[in-house]
């Protein structure tokens, strides 16, 4: 099969995750939202109020998958075998690691306002050096554990190439937000004109995914934790089954657009499921791929990096002064309750589902255009990083 009608399915997937929440409005209502071409899409004032219904389902999936990563075993899973010592080269932390973390450290007091007045006028741009300090600094760390692999040491276009992909996804998100109620929204929205928050949140949108693949490179050199989830059941789709969910994916995120609502989560799962089988259509390894063999851990290891990261993130957000642009607030359907800093507890289980959506849009793009979107710093838990001896 030739390269390019490998790449079709990526570019029919694409193509059809864009259209379909627009054509589905189209159809249905015959015009565009309310919000539509304000950016950042302003607070909906129509959203739901709590619900005991919604909220008690969401409470018994979240304690499900709590139990499922307390012990895994009553999943399938076999224990861990025992795990050879590999050989991890002694080196020092990157020279890019403690400039991150001074970058980092700096920006973080100036959007919490904990520097001189006279540094006032810097904090609205302080979002995008707090997390590329934070991704820089977590890329030595990375560096030091693995003898040297790590993204920035071994592949920095590539995470150039990431960044590029992350403020692409992030825009397709708050484009489907316009669709869907404004799940978030960021209240400072007069800060900037309207051309200054797009080119600042563009900037600021790169931060996504390079974020949370260091936290998932992090947790992967962290042997019990990647082994935990190494031996579970082994699932392996038809490419007919793949296609049907495909469909499947479409069709609810049409479906989405249509009752926002109720059909809330669906937000990160339709595109994920979209998306993850168009880049399986076109043969590429996803992050479910190792599940024919029974290999979960990237699936759950990525889901818990981006939890982590974004436990961080939302720390960061809820102390920032009335100066962040970037401030975001959440209007959760339903079961906006319990916040830990902005977000409702229930919230956080998202962020599981969001992470592998990173994963794939990432893949999907890296196989548009050519690039290797290896990820993996440790073998055995999908496509890796090699040093140079071993190229």
């Amino acid at each position: 099969m030739s390269a390019k009608v490998r790449k079709l399915p990526l570019v029919l997937g694409l193509v059809a995750l864009v259209a379909t929440p627009l054509v589905t409005r189209l159809l249905v209502h015959g015009d565009m939202p309310d919000t539509w071409g304000t950016f950042p899409p302003p607070k909906s004032p129509d959203v739901p109020g709590f619900s005991w219904l919604v909220f008690g389902l969401g409470v018994a999936l979240a304690l499900g998958i709590l139990e499922f990563l307390r012990a895994p075993q009553r999943f399938g899973f076999a224990p861990p075998a025992t795990a050879r010592e590999e050989y991890v080269p002694q080196v020092r932390f990157s020279p890019w690691c403690v400039p991150g973390a001074l970058l980092a450290m700096a920006s973080w007091a100036l959007m919490w306002g904990e520097l001189p007045d006279a540094a006032a006028p810097l904090v609205p741009f302080s979002f995008v050096p707090l997390w590329w300090g934070f991704i820089l600094a977590l890329d030595g760390v990375v560096y030091r554990r693995t003898g040297g692999l790590s993204l920035v040491a071994r592949r920095p276009w590539a995470m150039l190439a990431i960044a590029a992909t992350s403020c692409v996804s992030w825009y397709f998100f708050e484009y489907l937000n316009y669709f869907t109620r404004s799940n978030w929204y960021y209240p400072n929205d007069t800060i900037f004109s309207q051309c200054g928050y797009l080119l600042w949140f563009g900037l600021a949108f790169t931060t996504v995914l390079p974020s949370i693949f260091v936290v998932y490179q992090l947790l992967t050199t962290i042997t019990p934790l990647r082994t935990r989830f190494e031996n579970g059941p082994q699932i392996e789709l038809s490419r007919g089954a793949v296609r049907k969910l495909l469909g499947l994916g479409l069709g609810s995120l049409a479906a989405l657009v249509l009752w926002p609502a109720p059909l809330f989560p669906l937000l990160w799962l339709s595109p994920l499921v979209v998306l993850a089988a168009a880049v399986s259509l076109s043969g590429a390894w996803t992050p479910f791929s190792p599940i024919r063999r029974g290999n979960w851990a990237p699936v759950v290891l990525i889901g818990l990096a981006t939890v982590l990261n974004y436990l961080v993130g939302e720390m960061w957000n809820f102390y920032s002064t009335p100066q962040n642009p970037n401030f975001w607030k959440y209007d959760v359907p339903y079961v906006s309750v319990l916040h830990v800093y902005e977000m409702p507890l229930l919230g956080y289980f998202g962020y599981l589902p969001f992470g592998m959506l990173c994963w794939v849009w990432w893949i999907h793009h890296a196989r548009l255009f050519g690039l290797d979107p290896a990820l993996d710093v440790v073998a055995g838990a999908g496509p890796t990083l090699t040093r140079r001896s071993d190229a």
